[in-house]
């Protein structure tokens, strides 16, 4: 019995102690996905700066159709007060603009007129609304004039929001380099051009050589003198238009500056016609005038051309490089 009670008071250990048991293996890991699903970005409330409409744009509002055609309306009334506004005015002062336009012919006129006939020099209305739709024809011209910056600043404040910035600079450049080549042609027609074109204009009237010296008395319309002086102009002002013209086209990569330098030799010719056709006389005098400063311009415009292409072969030069190139 005793041995029976020793055997009972003796504990049985079954499981090993925790010293003694080996670690746990961790878990394999899992075979890599070889076509991993990037998650979509979370959406932004903010506009890339790139876009018509974020910090690139004038205006990050958005609007809808209606709201745009509203815009458009109010803008287009503006400019349309503006314009009418502008017309009063220049008609109330259109004598003067008779006047100023027309000096340049009557200098040019009483040059050539003979001794004889002093210096007394009409023009002739062929009938009573004449004057009146001369007259009109000024204001009307006139008011475009004055009210031109704020007609182009209303369109260009509903145009310029859907605008990059690099288009926007662009077209502000362009609009600038036109109306300032149209005012350098019309000042260049009005000091240098319409002077001498009346004076050899009227000398071909007043002089006739033959047996009998006998002179012609000409009778200049008011409607004419008006209409020769605002061609004149608009047309040396389309004239010098001619660097825009091909910058752009350069800038477009339609043409280049070397195939323009080789072109040089027969832009002669092309000067002459357009001194041709952009001027309302006929007389090979004026046509000249105008034509000298037409091929300087397109000499000119050959510089330019080489200008923008030396920049475009730097900007490509530095893509190349991997350089970091600023956004115009």
């Amino acid at each position: 019995m005793p041995d029976d009670a020793a055997q009972s008071d003796k504990t049985i250990i079954t499981e090993p102690p925790t010293e003694m048991m080996p670690a746990a293996e961790a878990p394999a890991p899992a075979p890599a996905d070889p076509y991993p699903v990037t998650p979509a970005p979370a959406p932004s409330s903010e506009t890339p700066p790139s876009e018509p409409g974020g910090t690139g744009g004038v205006d990050g509002k958005r609007m809808s159709l209606l709201e745009h055609l509203g815009e458009l309306r109010s803008r287009l009334r503006n400019a349309a007060i503006a314009l009418l506004l502008a017309m009063i005015g220049s008609f109330i002062l259109v004598e003067r603009y008779f006047d100023w336009l027309t000096r340049p012919v009557r200098k040019g006129m009483r040059a050539a007129l003979p001794k004889e006939a002093g210096d007394s020099l009409n023009f002739y209305a062929k009938s009573l609304t004449e004057p009146f739709w001369v007259y009109m024809k000024l204001a009307i011209i006139g008011g475009l004039i004055v009210a031109g910056p704020f007609v182009f600043w209303e369109l260009w404040k509903f145009v310029a929001p859907g605008l990059y910035r690099r288009e926007r600079r662009l077209a502000i450049l362009i609009t600038g380099a036109t109306a300032g080549c149209f005012a350098g042609g019309a000042v260049f027609a009005y000091f240098v051009l319409c002077e001498p074109a009346a004076y050899f204009l009227t000398k071909l009237l007043t002089s006739f050589q033959g047996d009998t010296h006998f002179h012609l008395a000409p009778m200049i319309m008011m409607d004419e003198v008006a209409n020769f002086q605002m061609l004149t102009l608009a047309g040396c002002g389309l004239a010098f238009e001619l660097p825009v013209v091909l910058s752009i086209m350069g800038w477009i990569g339609l043409i280049s500056s070397r195939g323009m330098f080789k072109f040089n030799r027969y832009a002669v010719v092309l000067a002459v016609f357009l001194g041709g056709v952009l001027t309302p006389s006929t007389d090979p005098f004026t046509q000249c005038l105008l034509a000298t400063p037409i091929f300087l311009l397109y000499n000119l415009s050959i510089l330019v051309v080489w200008l923008i292409e030396r920049a475009r072969r730097k900007r490509d030069e530095a893509l190349d490089r991997g350089e970091p190139v600023a956004s115009t």
